[in-house]
């Protein structure tokens, strides 16, 4: 396969992954500022939103209009949903030859559904519905990958970039929760349990955390099912056991390519399945700084490496 169609199908897989997180992070932690306690209100909740949408900034009163309309609608952020749209539609545009007339339909129908959409309503009262129909648009673009291709190694490729992406998101807004507990330290510990099953809607585990345990949400408990419970496809362990699967699949090494990639993806798949969360208990932050940084190692060696084109 050619690298220029090897980098399009990751980066479409990356984009849509992104898009879903963004789309669902927004509303679930939104909402519940409108609903909660002062120490975690609205300018709170608009400081993560904003981390989410790329902006690092931390100082001063946010405009929640200016946030909630950058997220979805700033065509300069390649973290809006807007870009992530275009770009996606980009992405598979280049690979046609490679993918079905179902996906490319359904990957069209979200472009649309987004670039249509009235600003002005979303801000005025449709943020929820445009973030849960975006949603929803993904999930049916996710089932055109799984049952309408080949499973070759195009469609390795393009799992390999919505695992990477998931693996990131998870770190990431596992990160902005234990920001939030730091900033929230001496309140009612059932707030920050509150947060933490925040955390979990965030992430579509909130009521598999609960089945799994049969116990009420905890924040040990929310963190040892988001990292290490290799069975729920929302978790690091299962994101990254599964990407090593699809790693092993392109045999990136045939051309005496070294095989860094998949040493980084075994080490990180062995250190999953034998750490238990005693292991990184306390330095739960630190430790997910560790896997993001071995996250971002194997995104740029897939990018310069093995999908670098001129």
């Amino acid at each position: 396969m050619l690298s220029r169609i090897a980098n399009n199908l990751y980066w479409a897989g990356r984009n849509l992954e992104r898009m879903e997180h963004i789309a669902r992070f927004v509303p679930v932690n939104y909402f519940a500022s409108l609903d909660g306690p002062a120490e975690v209100g609205l300018q709170f909740v608009l400081h993560d939103i904003n981390s989410m949408a790329g902006n690092l900034s931390t100082e001063g009163e946010l405009d929640q209009q200016e946030v909630l309309r950058n997220v979805a609608f700033d065509m300069s952020n390649p973290s809006s949903i807007i870009s992530c749209a275009n770009l996606l539609r980009e992405n598979f545009r280049g690979t046609q030859d490679f993918i079905s007339t179902e996906l490319w339909e359904a990957v069209n129908s979200l472009y649309h559904y987004v670039g249509s959409f009235d600003e002005k309503e979303y801000l005025k009262s449709s943020m929820s519905e445009f973030m849960l129909k975006v949603q929803d648009q993904v999930v049916l673009c996710k089932a055109r990958i799984d049952s309408t291709l080949i499973h070759d190694q195009g469609w390795s490729i393009l799992k390999i970039g919505l695992l990477l992406e998931r693996s990131f998101q998870i770190t990431r807004i596992t990160q902005l929760k234990l920001n939030d507990e730091a900033a929230l330290e001496g309140i009612d510990p059932i707030l920050i349990d509150n947060e933490f099953g925040n955390l979990l809607k965030s992430l579509e585990a909130f009521d598999m955390n609960r089945k799994f345990y049969k116990k009420p949400v905890k924040k040990r408990r929310a963190l040892e099912f988001l990292i290490f419970n290799e069975k729920f496809p929302r978790s690091l362990a299962f994101c990254l056991f599964e990407f090593k699967d699809r790693i092993s699949d392109l045999s990136l090494d045939k051309k005496g390519k070294n095989n860094s990639i998949k040493l980084i993806a075994r080490n990180l798949r062995n250190e999953l399945f034998y750490y238990q969360m005693e292991d990184i208990e306390g330095r739960e932050m630190e430790y997910l700084n560790e896997v993001q940084n071995k996250v971002i190692e194997m995104n740029e060696i897939l990018v310069t490496k093995y999908f670098a084109y001129s």
